[in-house]
């Protein structure tokens, strides 16, 4: 075992007497923008989520982390363990500290094989003569306790005719008990694609099939494929990946970097797409991953980071940095994805209750709470929060168009940088349903058919909803989650 401690590239187990306490007294501090009800780091920088498995009775889950700052320092795996989504217990975490890899955990998936957990990610190293990023695609053995056993090296370098830009491997089972994972990569001439290796089994060593050719998306500008997911929902084949460098639009792919899924059937490596779109309009939403060992009948459940490459955010100076998105069951209906948080967020809600909201009103515990309205498709604005300095979250809708605005909020020069409104067409729009989360905003609209994940920071902030017409308005609030 090696102790990494080369400036941010730093493992956790090279921490100083009292130094994460310290850090955690500082996240402690921030008063304001900690949510109650989406899992965030309790210290550090959160991004994606990682090795997702349902193991017959529990779900594992990893995510990104960076435990000593707000920042992309030396990625670790954080781990939970969870029945029931509210409840979390710690687990052992995936701590880089080997040679192959060096400078970080980077992103993967996971899969039940027997009796043991096996979670496929990549090894970020660098080269000391040049510093040059060597990619390993590594595989770490668990047991269902949460126990790490072993891990080992399954690749240990780019293959040839592509970048050091290969990595999160997402693996899963072929008809014929093989296991296959698929790698994010970018080829020579500086394109995206995605690579699909092939094992026999565990102890086998990965064969490189060839890449998944998707003919109908349009790859144009588009230098690197992250976090790729293949599965199967139905019968249908269900592809899932973030595509950097895809041109923004005025209404859809709006943000930096993009999270996108195609429906559809795979034939060897061709994916023939019949739907293809974006799989969140808000302002903060990426590298979405779905659970492996469910059955995938008629749903599944995916999370998906709160958060952006490249983005500060206001909480930095609290040293936490983004969260993750609520459980989501997804379903196929009309051959398109629809999105909604799994049914224990709703079974364990406090009752709801009514009010018709007029003008302008108070609601209390609002910046943690869940709103539900039918909005008949007819225009509307709402402004959400208010304080000392008149900032506020606006949602309205006109002409088949929904906008969230947090123009009049906090926000650091990055997120200004990309826009302060984000935009949703919607045919007809008439189920509403909102969660806040202190600086968290999930939206979902028609029962799923649409969803805009968001940030926004109001300090000192009111409870308060200003309503240009009268709504008649469903509230609850979600269960606070538990870690222990």
């Amino acid at each position: 075992m090696i102790i990494f401690n080369n400036g941010k590239y730093k493992s956790i187990l090279a921490a100083e007497p009292g130094e994460l306490n310290t850090i955690r007294q500082t996240v402690k501090s921030d008063k304001d923008f900690y949510p109650t009800y989406h899992l965030a780091p309790p210290i550090g920088l959160l991004n994606d989520p990682n090795g997702l498995v349902f193991d017959g009775e529990k779900y594992h889950l990893f995510y990104q982390w960076f435990p000593f700052d707000a920042l992309h320092g030396m990625k670790h795996w954080k781990h939970f363990i969870t029945n029931d989504f509210q409840v979390f217990q710690h687990a052992d975490d995936l701590i880089p500290c080997e040679p192959f890899e060096s400078h970080g955990c980077y992103s993967g998936g996971a899969l039940k094989v027997d009796d043991k957990l096996a979670m496929f990610y990549t090894g970020n190293t660098r080269r000391l003569t040049d510093n040059q990023r060597i990619p390993y695609q590594n595989l770490a053995i668990f047991d269902c306790n949460g126990m790490l056993i072993s891990k080992r090296p399954l690749i240990a370098k780019a293959p040839n005719g592509y970048t050091e830009h290969v990595r999160d491997p997402k693996p899963y089972l072929t008809s014929e008990g093989k296991i296959r994972f698929i790698c994010g990569a970018q080829r020579q001439n500086l394109t995206g694609t995605a690579l699909l290796f092939e094992m026999d089994n565990l102890d086998d060593t990965p064969r490189l099939l060839g890449e998944l050719d998707i003919p109908k998306f349009n790859n144009h500008q588009v230098f690197m494929w992250e976090c790729p997911d293949l599965m199967k929902l139905g019968n249908k084949d269900i592809f899932i990946w973030s595509p950097q460098g895809k041109a923004r639009e005025t209404h859809q792919f709006q943000n930096n970097y993009h999270a996108t899924y195609a429906i559809g059937q795979l034939n060897q490596h061709t994916f023939d797409a019949e739907y293809i779109a974006e799989l969140d309009q808000g302002f903060d939403f990426y590298a979405p991953q779905t659970f492996s060992g469910l059955e995938n009948k008629e749903n599944t459940i995916l999370l998906g980071w709160i958060g952006l490459p490249d983005l500060t955010y206001p909480t930095n100076q609290f040293k936490w940095h983004s969260a993750l998105t609520m459980p989501r069951e997804i379903q196929l209906k009309n051959n398109q994805l629809l999105q909604r948080p799994i049914k224990k967020i709703y079974e364990n809600m406090t009752t709801l209750s009514s009010l018709t909201l007029k003008g302008k009103m108070e609601v209390e515990h609002l910046d943690r709470a869940y709103l539900k309205f039918d909005a008949q498709n007819r225009p509307f604005t709402l402004d959400f929060f208010s304080n000392k300095a008149k900032e506020k979250l606006s949602l309205s809708y006109e002409n088949g168009l929904i906008c969230l605005d947090r123009h009049q909020s906090t926000q650091t020069e990055l997120m200004i940088k990309f826009g302060s409104q984000r935009y949703c067409k919607v045919h007809e729009l008439y189920t509403i349903e909102i969660f806040f989360d202190r600086s968290i905003v999930e939206i979902f609209l028609n029962n799923g058919e649409k969803t805009m994940t968001s940030r926004f920071f109001i300090a000192d902030r009111e409870n308060v909803i200003v309503t240009n017409r009268s709504l008649n308005i469903e509230i609850g609030f979600p269960k606070h989650i538990q870690y222990v």
